[in-house]
């Protein structure tokens, strides 16, 4: 019997086996309550068994890859706060934030037969619900850059994803110190994958020790919009340690905005400023109305695992510079089995990266029971917003092609970058996720919560049950036979989609 287990305690945490006059054990195969399954091989039977769950993940969000003219490029990953049904308490669920615009940058995605080739799967073992895929061309003059609006924040409204221009007179910081008081303004300097990480990581996922980072803005004028670029990522909650927290009486609290006032006194600014909602990006953060005159010090302050790669501060003293946005159209779509890209983990935990040219047929991850959209053509599922989703899983990508027929010339001296705009809704296979192993429900865009009430209905015009029934016809049984390892193998050429 395990110590805690007793009178007014949990049961034995023991598991009694029998194998008969087997000495050994081929294979013992768990299933953890973070949807992380496995393997022990070769095990040997008669004593006592202890096994440590692999601190490995199993849930990312959907991940992006462009053409840039030899290869696709990873770019990062995307609706990470689309995620659905994440149990925060026993009374209360997250608020999905639907929809994401990512800069792809223009050296990043070249053309190919006049299309504009991109790539969007599920390296892990989510559900995605796809429902628009979009890019647009933002051309802009020499010197100046674009970014999205766009950051993980608790609750509406969210941010607009409307495109920002950073100006050439964008610059560095003049000052930053870390939560011991250290100098941190070189690490803040550039995108170099170098992070400011001062803070002690907690045993819940995605938590850390309450810490600040000071930053100094210099000299700005308010008769001018203040902005600043932050550059980095965070390393995700998980639904189970959101909930293990809650359980210890810990909560998230999402990076503030505080201000040194004259008196030296420090005063809160903004109470939920945003972080980046994934992998290394860039978010947005306007300080333009929000801090005294002369105020040179701000800080940042939170108890997640939030790694800043740069900083860089905007208050442009010069004329509004103009940039210039065209749709692409999308060309074509197709969803097909691909395989797991080999991930690559950087000297910063989660700091995650992934190569196309390595793909494993295999890898250790389910499969949600229910009905997935079937493989081939999706193009008329994703130009609009309609409930009518991409349904896949884990392996499988959606091969975007947008047409770059209406592009025009760029004017002298300008340059071209690119927003990509996903649509749709994750879930995951956490113990913790409300609906954690099946397909169903749907979720749909002006649902309440999730999962949603019997009040509430998916649609239920003759439209969407023509949809369900004609494109979502390839059911998962959750017994797929799956090698549990990864097996890359480096491709000649683009790889091919598996047809399953």
């Amino acid at each position: 019997m395990a110590g805690s287990s007793g009178y007014l305690s949990q049961g034995p945490t023991d598991i009694l086996v029998g194998l008969g006059q087997a000495e050994r054990v081929d294979v013992v195969r768990m299933l953890w309550p973070t949807g992380v399954p496995q393997d022990e091989i070769d095990v040997a039977v008669g004593k006592p068994l202890a096994l440590k769950e692999l601190d490995r993940r199993g849930s990312s969000c959907p991940v992006l890859f462009a053409w840039d003219g030899k290869k696709y490029q990873f770019v990062s990953d995307v609706i990470g706060a689309a995620v659905v049904g994440h149990w925060i308490s026993p009374s209360s669920r997250n608020d999905s934030d639907a929809d994401e615009w990512i800069k792809v940058d223009g050296s990043m995605l070249r053309p190919r037969n006049g299309t504009l080739s991109l790539r969007f799967g599920e390296p892990m073992e989510e559900v995605n619900y796809i429902d628009q895929l979009r890019l647009l061309a933002i051309d802009h003059p020499e010197g100046t850059d674009v970014y999205p609006d766009e950051r993980f924040l608790s609750e509406k409204p969210f941010a607009s994803g409307s495109p920002v221009l950073a100006s050439p007179e964008t610059h560095a910081l003049a000052g930053a110190w870390d939560d011991r008081g250290e100098d941190v303004l070189p690490l803040l300097a550039s995108t170099d994958h170098k992070y400011v990480r001062d803070f002690t990581n907690l045993s819940y996922a995605g938590f850390a020790n309450k810490h600040t980072l000071t930053l100094d803005l210099g000299e700005w004028s308010p008769q001018r919009p203040l902005r600043l670029f932050l550059s980095g990522y965070i390393e995700y909650f998980s639904a189970s340690s959101m909930y293990a927290a809650w359980q210890a009486g810990l909560h998230p609290e999402p990076p503030s905005v505080e201000a040194q006032m004259p008196d030296g006194t420090w005063k809160r600014v903004i109470d939920d400023m945003g972080f980046p909602a994934g992998l290394p990006r860039t978010i947005v953060l306007d300080l333009t109305g929000k801090l005294p005159a002369h105020t040179r010090r701000i800080r940042l302050r939170t108890n997640l695992q939030v790694y800043w790669d740069q900083a860089l501060v905007d208050n442009d003293a010069g004329a509004p510079h103009s940039m210039r946005e065209t749709e692409l159209p999308l060309a074509s779509a197709r969803l097909a089995f691909r395989g797991y890209p080999k991930q690559i983990e950087g000297a910063t935990p989660g700091d995650l990266a992934y190569d196309y040219r390595q793909i494993s047929q295999t890898g250790p991850f389910q499969w949600p029971r229910g009905s997935y959209t079937r493989y081939g053509t999706v193009a008329p599922l994703l130009t609009r917003q309609d409930d009518e989703y991409v349904i896949f899983g884990s392996g499988e990508e959606i091969d975007a092609e947008f047409s770059e027929a209406a592009l025009p010339p760029l004017p002298p001296h300008w340059k071209r970058d690119y927003l990509f705009y996903a649509e749709g809704f994750v879930k995951d296979m956490d113990f913790y996720e409300a609906m954690p192993f099946t397909v169903a429900q749907l979720p749909f865009l002006r649902m309440s919560s999730y999962p949603y009430s019997h009040s509430e209905h998916f649609p239920e015009s003759t439209r969407s049950v023509d949809y369900q029934l004609n494109w979502n016809d390839r059911f998962e049984s959750g017994n797929r036979v799956q090698n549990y390892q990864f097996h890359y193998v480096p491709a000649q050429s683009e790889p091919d989609a598996v047809q399953r």
